[in-house]
């Protein structure tokens, strides 16, 4: 009781010690995790801040996707257990590598020439034909290694002006083969091409929010054709940079991952990214400026002697070509009209042959009820057919007009142009197939016959007028239509005339 105070105080000095020490450590820790995030994923121990500053910002962005996506797809794949879907895997990731590589070169090297690309990513060619050649369309995996052989293009968004769209378009392919896989329905195998195509959609929109316009290169630096020569692609260790200061194995990401991209890697690439001013002789008129002292004292001048109006024509020096052998031309073939002498003949008591006649007028009185009339390769001629036959063909013939008077069964007209057809008796059916500018004149009695075409164009029937008289010669000309609306009507597919035909 006489020494309270003493006592109590002691005690908590005591306490105060202990808690102090605890609080040095957890504020040691943290100062330590701060430290790390600032050097950056890519930055040695030993390079600290000066590392940071050797590496573009947009390498440290790729770094957080990778870690953040990849060892998905990775786990995935060791949980399958096969060898197929492994090496795909491997073979993916060490795209993403070169790709890695590229951004590493854009921080110091200009753009590549558009020639030099085929050199420059001769790596990336020979891993996409080692990716195809492992495809073995025997293997339960052989959609598996599509997918990842596709996948590879990724790496060509350093050569496009919107790296989203090209990945995009990656992805559009990508789905072809991964669906073949979900259609399995093999959860482990489905589990793997999800997280696979879940880092083709996250690196889309990295790209879209860390070269939304393309990569941006150093025009101040290096020749990148000279830079790679050098360094080629896939010859830098995994994951490091190309450069001296930047070699060594960064830290481990700390336990609770990365919350974002720190500020100051944030400001240094929005400071790259952003559009430099013009200079203020720039523009238009610097253009012209230069096209103005343009030197046109070294062209070549054009003398009157070289123009050609001006060249003697020498019509011996001409040289004719050598006489091919004589045959049948395409054009001969395509062409309506006579290919030989004209003849009219009866085949096998049944088909009157009338062909290749040419401006003349041809009656068929021998023609009968139970023969055929066939008018073939006759130009400007006219067919008058005065019996009763069983039918009327017209083929590959131009300007002709033909006369029947009863057909039992149908008059057809194929491959003809401009050719006519009257029925002075009974006609049952018409048929026109592959034929321009036909006309039928149908008599009164033929007013019912029934009327069949296809492919053909500028079709007319020509009837009698029913509320004309007889005696007058009153006709009506009437349209055969060519076009059609069709429209689907429950299960089936219902076809109208079309609407300009109303009239």
């Amino acid at each position: 009781r006489s020494h309270p105070w003493p006592l109590s105080e002691g005690r908590c000095h005591s306490s105060m010690a202990v808690n102090l020490a605890q609080f040095e450590s957890v504020l040691a820790r943290l100062e330590s995790v701060a430290e790390r995030l600032e050097k950056g994923t890519s930055g040695g121990a030993a390079a600290g801040s000066a590392a940071a500053e050797d590496v573009p910002p947009i390498v440290l962005a790729f770094d957080m996707f990778m870690q953040g996506k990849i060892p998905a797809v990775e786990g995935a794949a060791k949980d399958l257990n096969s060898k197929d879907v492994t090496e795909a895997t491997e073979i993916y990731v060490e795209g993403l590598r070169l790709l890695r590589e590229l951004f590493v070169a854009s921080g110091g090297c200009q753009k590549p020439q558009e020639g030099d690309w085929g050199k420059i990513l001769g790596p990336v060619m020979e891993l996409g034909q080692k990716a195809q050649k492992a495809c073995d369309s025997r293997s339960d995996f052989f959609q598996h290694r599509k997918a990842s052989a596709e996948s590879l293009n990724v790496i060509m968004l350093v050569t496009s002006p919107s790296p989203p769209g090209h990945v995009q378009s990656i992805l559009e392919t990508f789905d072809f083969h991964a669906n073949k896989v979900l259609q399995k329905k093999v959860d482990k195998e489905t589990a793997w091409i999800k997280a696979f195509k879940e880092s083709l959609k996250e690196l889309k929109d990295w790209c879209a929010e860390n070269c939304k316009m393309g990569v941006i290169w150093n025009v101040k630096g290096k020749a990148a054709l000279d830079y790679f020569t050098a360094h080629p692609l896939g010859a830098a260790p995994s994951g490091a940079a190309p450069k001296a200061k930047g070699k060594g194995k960064g830290p481990p990401p700390p336990k609770g991952g990365f919350v974002g991209m720190p500020e100051e890697v944030k400001a240094k690439l929005k400071a790259e990214t952003a559009p430099k001013a013009a200079p203020a002789a720039g523009g238009m008129s610097a253009v012209f400026n230069a096209i103005g002292g343009f030197d046109t004292g070294k062209l070549k001048k054009v003398t009157d002697d070289m123009k050609t109006k001006n060249q003697p024509k020498e019509e011996s020096q001409v040289i004719k070509a050598a006489p091919k052998a004589a045959g049948p031309s395409k054009s001969a073939f395509s062409k309506r009209g006579p290919k030989g002498e004209p003849k009219k003949e009866l085949q096998k008591d049944i088909n009157w042959m009338v062909e290749n006649y040419d401006g003349e007028r041809v009656v068929m009185d021998d023609a009968e009820m139970k023969q055929l009339v066939v008018i073939l390769n006759c130009c400007n001629t006219t067919v008058h057919i005065p019996n009763k036959v069983k039918s009327i063909c017209v083929d590959s013939c131009e300007k002709v007009n033909v006369l029947c008077q009863d057909v039992i069964s149908a008059v057809e007209l194929v491959n003809c142009d401009r050719c006519q057809m009257q029925a002075l008796g009974k006609v049952v059916a018409v048929a026109i197939d592959k034929c321009d500018g036909v006309n039928v004149w149908l008599s009164k009695a033929s007013v019912d016959a029934e009327i069949t075409a296809s492919k053909s164009s500028e079709m007319n029937v020509t009837i009698p007028d029913p509320d004309g008289k007889e005696e007058d010669g009153d006709l009506i000309e009437i349209a055969i239509p060519e076009q059609f609306v069709s429209r689907v009507v429950g299960k089936k597919l219902k076809t109208e005339v079309s609407g300009i035909y109303s009239g």
